[in-house]
């Protein structure tokens, strides 16, 4: 192979630490296996004397492969030395080539004796270690709350929700993880804290440098749209206003001049910072010229005056935003402020700092780490001389691949194990894209400064920027955008096209689709601006199907196939609508869906199964089961048996439908149904939950079914994912059915997900659909960018407690007596920090997907406000904007399209992108479906209690589809009066998780809900304690309880319940419901929706009906009981009016049970 003179200088150089920076295309893995090729050839260093790191494990894998290859066919040479190539291979199972984190691992295996680990301890996977999260702060706040009452009670007063602490919990666990991130984090955590009761503390280096760095350039922005307006009156000669405009920058620049005093001898920051705040002060005392033309200058300002004041007022927004975000208050009210929350902060490390002892215990319990443990063990394993001293004897040469998605951690795992001169790094820091994985580009910038210096005689950086990958009019697009939007784009960073000049491939086109119009367009004229978006993107890909274009590598022109294109999106959930949107044109189209796997049809119809087998009694997934292919009930069945039976639950009808001869027919198919889920629950017991699964995709049928079919293949592939999961779920000490439900929920509530199975080869004729983040080293010879015209926003953590690792922990200032709340400047510039931090991946974001493309780029997006793409400060908002303006200068063809119905648009609203349901349309598809029941020769007996299932509760199998709406709102929310706006609202009692082991306080009021289902009232009322236990060892027996939840089960707060007269009245109830769902339609705030509930408990008397909700809540004074009271009154006055719709009985009481106060509650206002 030819090499460039860089690369050759990469490979053989010697000696020294490296920094490759190898831009985009650039050839950085060929000449990496090269060198280390090389090393094994020339230098005879065994395979095995490398550490060679990369980012993923599809990398490593690629990485091994590569240089067995390279090895083999160097064994082909005359002159090879065969015994040692041949011992190179017999030593490559012991080549140390994978993840940073897989090294890590490696030590703590080798060394798990310098821990408190057991040898064999596990990886914990996400749900896990997240379920282990919540379970050790639910300990934490139970134990605060027994031993540190009136603290503790303070400061949750302070930093929880209005509600309950479960905002806390959440922000303490976000929280942990970013702190986590830190090396020595608690030691970093508690200095922070320090740091806070200090005279100056402003003046640490990250917070002071932000905002000199904001107050430059806040003030940068201003004067420039300032300057512009001058300019252009000035431009069209309104000469006495281009003064005043002139004025107004002089204005700003003396803010400047006040930065620019030289300081005297000793002065520190600290005095900087000092000037800094005095200019921050005189910002708001800044008053601007009016512009009001002279009569002879009126004609020609009239031209430009709307543009003149448009620029002004920008100009006057970023000034009034650097004195709100950042200068609101004088330097001596800012420290003032921190200093009052210096007692707090450290408060939250003490209980972050617990919280931890309580995680690792129950880590240790499980023998289990989590990922992060991994490279932290790691480092203070390296800390040990003798450990550390054996890698550097060990690795002759430590490569890191993708250098610039390191974090300090590895860098100083790195620094614990290198030599002075045999470190190789290579990566690119215009790619670095995963800071979510908390990546730090800012180590690959600053070695590459250091390496940069003539006196650095142990380093050197090296440039690779020859492109092998793109033709001539891609690189001209990529150098032309990031000149202009990304910082430190020089002639070491620009690309370099080594492609032929004659096959320069395809301009570049940006295509816009133009919504400034949208509000003159008649209702039916208009198409949604997502779905046009696509329609276009479909269009697009037609066009370049079948285009000539030339294979370098191949050395032949060829068409365009479907393969050859490549659709990327930034925003993951747009994927599935352009993958059917293409399909429904014809188009073959393959998006991974990352966020839908449970959502797919057959795995949610077969997760329903399995939640039948444990506990039959859930009406919804039972009649989701009946309703499928597995049982294949049709509607009107349904119908028939609720008709026949209408009172208690769908499965109490089954039942007794199975045991009173109606319909001879369909009770024999209710008998086999319940027969056959009772060897399927008699099973679960005898065999692995890995081998049930297989059992009942086996006898069911299913697996056949669903290949059968469309993207069959898909399907079944997502089957056998579950499978997977579920026998990984054993091997990590997990067992049973309900512990495995109990762990697919917790990846649903977490938004977690397994992503779909992946069943396309890269030899198959469809167009390819992903996020630019998963196209990251790949290329393709068409690239379509979607969604270019979306928004930029910075995301946040959504928490009221910030971090950042150069400022500290930042709180908010809080009175909770006045009722008043607000963000102190540490805050806000920790949020500055990160939105600018974020801001710049963005830039780096697009960078990675504009340099994937070989011959073409396409360029996507919709915009609201045509004209501002041609501002010269557009700005950095969205891909839009970082693109139009460049490519406009230099020509490229830049399309507009107007968001009205055009040829083709009324197609596509036919096949839809997306379909949307209002509550009407369901409730109407309800009634159509009763309706067609009813058409059966019914009685007119039955034909009345049709009608009134219809209007009730109790009609539910329609619903089979209907549950499937996802919810936006808790039932807290809804009954708090929150706005709702959606028609698809899920209402659920109060939240209780049961997990599969382990005990926390929310965990015991699950196992107490779960005795108080099974409890018999009457025995429970006659025979008390002994009764109790009998049931709870039941319980336990059968699998319901662990043994952590059955010793945990307060026998004497359940006899409390009966011990109460309206627990006796509900034992001595003739009509007693526990655990009951309820679906039916109700108006929210003018909108129809379909309501979901459950409710714990009710009963009826002579004159009417009895709710009761149980409670674990806790409740230290009257005032509390009584925010507990009303918190909790809305909610049941909702299951009040569902159980009134239903029954055609009033709701007399409505109570709540605390089980820690043994005491009732009753919440209803009718005393």
């Amino acid at each position: 192979m030819q090499w460039t003179e860089a690369q050759a200088h990469t490979i053989e150089s010697r000696g020294k630490n490296i920094l490759v920076s190898a831009a985009a295309g650039s050839g950085k893995t060929a000449v990496l296996i090269e060198r280390i090729k090389q090393l094994i050839l020339q230098d005879k260093v065994d395979v095995d004397r490398f550490l060679i790191t990369t980012f993923t494990n599809a990398a490593s894998q690629e990485m091994r492969e590569r240089l067995e290859q390279a090895i083999r066919k160097e064994m082909d040479q005359p002159d090879a030395d065969r015994a040692f190539l041949k011992r190179q291979l017999d030593l490559m199972y012991k080549a140390n080539i994978g993840t940073f984190h897989n090294f890590a691992l490696e030590v703590m295996h080798r060394y798990f004796y310098l821990t408190e680990l057991e040898p064999g301890f596990v990886i914990g996977d996400e749900i896990q270690v997240s379920i282990l999260k919540k379970e050790s702060v639910d300990a934490l706040f139970e134990t605060r709350f027994e031993e540190d009452f009136d603290r503790f009670k303070a400061f949750l007063r302070k930093y929880s929700g209005d509600r309950n602490e479960n905002r806390l919990k959440d922000n303490m666990i976000s929280l942990y993880d970013e702190l986590r991130s830190v090396p020595d984090y608690f030691k970093w955590a508690r200095e922070s804290a320090e740091w806070l009761r200090s005279d100056n503390v402003l003046s640490m280096t990250g917070i002071a440098m932000f905002l000199i760095q904001a107050f430059y350039d806040g003030l940068g922005k201003a004067r420039r749209y300032f300057v512009e307006a001058a300019d252009l009156l000035a431009d069209n000669s309104v000469w006495s206003l281009a003064e005043k405009a002139r004025e107004d920058v002089d204005r700003l620049d003396s803010l400047e001049e006040i930065m620019s005093l030289e300081p005297e001898p000793g002065v520190s920051r600290w005095d900087e910072l000092d000037l800094l705040f005095r200019a921050g002060e005189l910002i708001g005392d800044l008053k601007f010229n009016t512009m009001r033309a002279a009569k002879d200058e009126k004609d020609d300002y009239e031209a430009v005056k709307e543009t003149v004041s448009v620029l002004r007022k920008k100009g006057k927004k970023e000034i009034d935003d650097l004195k709100k975000k950042y200068f609101s208050r004088s330097r001596t009210e800012a420290e003032t402020e921190l200093k009052s929350l210096s007692g707090d902060t450290a408060y939250l490390v003490e209980l972050l700092e617990e919280f931890e002892q309580i995680f690792r215990e129950k880590k240790k319990e499980k023998n289990m780490v989590d990922f992060d443990d991994v490279m932290h063990y790691a480092s203070k394993i390296l800390d040990d001389p003798m450990a550390a001293e054996e890698y550097r004897e060990k690795f002759t040469y430590i490569f890191i691949d993708e250098f610039q998605d390191s974090n300090m951690l590895q860098e100083i795992i790195a620094g614990k194990i290198c030599r002075e001169n045999n470190l190789f790094m290579v990566g690119d820091v215009k790619q670095s894209i995963y800071k979510f994985r908390l990546a730090e580009p800012e180590i690959f910038r600053s070695k590459y400064e250091l390496y940069k210096k003539e006196e650095e005689t142990q380093s050197e950086k090296i440039d690779l920027n020859s492109n092998f990958r793109s033709k001539k009019n891609v690189t001209r697009t990529v150098n032309t955008v990031f000149e202009k939007v990304m910082e430190d784009y020089d002639e070491d960073a620009r690309l370099h096209c080594t492609a032929p000049e004659e096959y320069p491939g395809y301009p570049t086109r940006v295509t816009i689709i133009d919504r400034s119009d949208e509000a003159e367009l008649e209702d039916g004229d208009m198409l949604e601006s997502t779905d046009r978006e696509i329609a276009t993107i479909a269009r697009i890909v037609s066009e370049n199907k079948g285009q000539p274009v030339f294979d370098v590598k191949k050395q032949v022109e060829r068409s365009v196939e479907y393969r050859d294109i490549v659709i990327l999106s930034r925003n993951r959930h747009t994927i599935p609508a352009i993958e059917k949107a293409l399909n429904d044109q014809g188009i073959p189209a393959f998006g991974e869906n990352p966020g839908g796997y449970f959502e797919s049809v057959e795995i949610e119809i077969f997760v329903n199964l399995l939640k039948v087998i444990d506990n039959i009694r859930q009406d919804i997934p039972l009649i989701s089961v009946m309703h499928s292919p597995i049982f294949d009930f049709t509607a009107k069945e349904l119908a028939k048996i609720r008709i026949a039976f209408r009172e208690g639950s769908f499965y109490q009808a089954i039942r007794s439908y199975a045991e009173t001869p109606v319909e001879v027919l369909l009770q024999e198919k209710v008998r086999k149904m319940l027969e056959q889920l009772t060897y399927w629950k008699q099973l679960r017991r005898t065999v692995s939950l890995e081998e049930l699964l297989r059992v009942l995709l086996y006898e069911t049928g299913y697996y056949d079914y669903c290949s059968g079919l469309p993207v069959g293949k898909q399907r079944i592939s997502n089957l056998r994912m579950l499978v997977e999961k579920a026998a990984t779920f054993e091997e990590n000490n997990y067992t049973g059915l309900y512990g495995f439900l109990s762990y697919i929920d917790a990846m649903k509530k977490n938004n977690l997900s397994m992503g779909e199975a992946k069943t396309i080869g890269e030899n198959e004729d469809v167009v390819r659909i992903m996020t630019v983040h998963k196209s990251k080293g790949l290329e393709f010879p068409v690239v379509i960018l979607a969604g270019a015209g979306r928004t930029i926003r910075f995301r946040g953590s959504g928490s009221s407690m910030e971090m950042h690792k150069d400022c500290g922990i930042g709180l908010p200032l809080v009175n909770r007596e006045e009722g008043w709340h607000k963000k102190t400047l540490l805050q806000r510039v920790i949020e500055g920090k990160k939105a600018a931090e974020e801001l710049e991946e963005e830039v780096r974001i697009l960078y990675v997907a504009l340099t994937r493309a070989i011959d073409r780029l396409e360029i996507v997006g919709t915009v609201k406000d045509l004209d501002s793409l041609d501002e010269e400060q557009a700005g950095k908002r969205s891909f839009l904007d970082m693109v139009y303006a460049p490519l406009k200068l230099t020509g490229e063809e830049i399309c507009v399209e107007h968001l009205a119905s055009e040829e083709g648009a009324d197609e596509l609203q036919e096949t839809g992108t997306s379909r949307h349901h209002s509550t009407k349309d369901l409730m109407q598809q309800l009634q159509r479906t009763a309706q067609r029941a009813a058409a059966y020769q019914l009685t007119a007996e039955e034909q009345s209690r049709m009608e009134q299932i219809n209007a009730g509760l109790s009609y539910q199998y329609p619903y089979s589809d209907a549950v499937k709406v996802k919810s936006k709102y808790s039932v807290t929310e809804l009954a708090g009066g929150s706005t709702v706006s959606s028609d698809e609202i899920l209402l659920q009692k109060p939240e209780f998780t049961r997990e599969h082991e382990g005990l926390t306080a929310a965990q015991r009021g699950s196992a107490m809900h779960l005795v108080m289902e099974h409890l018999d009232f009457a025995k429970a009322l006659e025979h008390g304690g002994s009764y109790i236990r009998e049931t709870v060892e039941k319980l336990r027996s059968t699998g319901a309880l662990s043994e952590q939840e059955a010793k945990a089960i307060r026998i004497d707060q359940i006899q409390g319940f009966f011990a109460a007269p309206t627990g006796r009245r509900a034992a001595q109830a003739r009509t007693l419901q526990k655990e009951r769902e309820f679906i039916l339609q109700k108006d929210v705030s003018g909108t129809q929706a379909i309501v979901q509930g459950i409710i714990d408990c009710f009963f009826e008397e002579e004159d009417g009906m009895v709710i009761i909700d149980y409670k674990n809540s806790y409740v230290g004074s009257e005032a509390e009981e009584e925010e507990l009271r009303q918190r909790y009154g809305e909610q049941l006055a909702l299951y009040k009016e569902a159980l009134e719709a239903s029954w055609g009985r009033p709701v007399k009481e409505t109570w709540l049970y605390l089980f820690y106060l043994k005491k009732f509650i009753r919440t209803d206002e009718k005393f």
